[in-house]
C-alpha cells in the first residue's frame, strides 16, 4: 500500500485518515480503489467509502475470507459487500468491442429523459462552477439545443446496481486532422474525491483511444480543481501548459492547467 501511494510506511497506521490525514486526492483514491478491487473488494456507491487505512485493510481481509464479518474500533460495522455479493460487470461479447462498464458504473448514450438530470448537474451550486457554464447555466431550452455543440461523443454514467444517473462524460473540440480531442466530466458531489468518478473517466479515456484514431486527449483543469487531480501529474497525464490567472471563481483568479493524456498512459494496473 505504501508503494502504491508513494508514502512512507510509517505514515500508514490503522487510524490514519485517507483524505484529511494522508491527503489523498481523487486520483490517488482511484489507484487505491483499483488496487482494492484486484484484492477482491467491491465498493458500493452508497455504502460509504472507507475513511482510514485500517478500514481499507479490513476490507481486504474480509474479501480474502468470504463470510467474515469485520467491525472496526468503536463498533462501526463497515457493511460493505464482498466480491460474491455483487455481480461482475457485463463484458462485451466481442473482444473488439469497447468496455463501457465497471463493477460500479456503466456508460450509456444520452436519452431524452436524461436531459433534466444533465441540466440539474450543470446548474446546481455544488457542480456548476466546475462545468461548462461556470456558474451561469442557460435556460433549459438553450441547454438542450447546445448539448451536442462541438461534441465528439458523450455518455451518462449510471450506477450498475439500479441504473440511476450519477455523472456525465464528454469528448469535445475534436480535430480529426491533428488527432486530438478534449475530455470533460462532472459527477454528483457525493462521488467527488472517492476515486469512483475518476475510475469512470479512466474507463471513458480508454474507450476514446480504442474507438477513435486519437493521439492525444487534453484536460482543461481550473486551478480550483487542481488539488483533486495533481497526484496524476507525470504518471496519468502530462502538464503541457499553465494559463496564469485564466479563470475567475470565488472572488479570485485561478490558473488553468492544460494536461495531455497519451495512449501509453491508459494502462489498467493500480498505479
Amino acid at each position: 500500500m505504501a508503494e502504491l501511494l508513494d508514502l512512507d510506511p510509517a505514515t500508514l497506521a490503522d487510524g490514519a485518515r485517507l483524505a484529511d490525514g494522508l491527503g489523498l486526492d481523487s486520483l490517488a483514491m482511484m489507484s487505491l480503489l483499483t488496487w482494492m478491487e484486484t484484492c477482491g473488494v467491491t465498493i458500493g456507491t452508497d455504502r460509504g467509502w472507507p475513511a482510514s487505512v485500517g478500514e481499507v485493510l479490513s476490507l481486504i481481509e474480509k474479501a480474502a475470507v468470504p463470510g467474515l464479518a469485520i467491525r472496526v474500533a468503536g463498533g462501526h460495522d463497515l457493511g460493505l459487500a464482498g466480491p460474491a455479493d455483487v455481480p461482475p460487470p457485463r463484458l462485451p461479447s466481442s473482444p473488439l468491442a469497447p468496455v463501457l462498464s465497471s463493477t460500479t458504473f456503466r456508460l450509456t448514450p444520452i436519452e431524452q429523459h436524461d436531459l433534466d438530470f444533465l441540466y440539474t448537474l450543470a446548474a446546481q451550486a455544488e457542480t456548476s462552477f466546475r462545468w461548462r457554464y461556470r456558474g451561469a447555466p442557460p435556460p433549459p431550452e438553450r441547454f438542450a439545443a447546445e448539448l451536442w455543440t462541438q461534441v465528439l461523443v458523450q455518455y451518462v454514467a449510471r450506477r450498475t446496481e439500479d441504473n440511476q444517473p450519477v455523472g456525465h462524460v464528454v469528448a469535445y473540440g475534436a480535430d480529426p486532422s491533428l488527432h486530438h480531442a478534449y475530455v470533460g466530466a462532472v459527477f454528483q458531489p457525493q462521488h467527488t474525491g472517492t476515486g469512483l468518478a475518476a475510475q469512470v473517466v479512466a474507463l471513458f479515456v480508454r474507450y476514446l483511444f480504442h474507438t477513435f484514431p486519437l493521439r492525444t486527449l487534453y484536460l482543461e483543469i481550473p486551478g480550483c480543481n487542481w488539488p483533486q487531480l495533481q497526484s496524476g501529474e507525470g504518471r496519468l497525464f502530462r502538464v503541457e501548459g499553465v494559463l496564469r490567472d485564466h479563470d475567475y471563481y470565488a472572488g479570485r483568479h485561478w490558473d488553468q492547467y492544460l494536461c495531455a493524456i497519451y495512449p501509453d498512459q491508459t494502462r489498467t494496473d493500480p498505479r
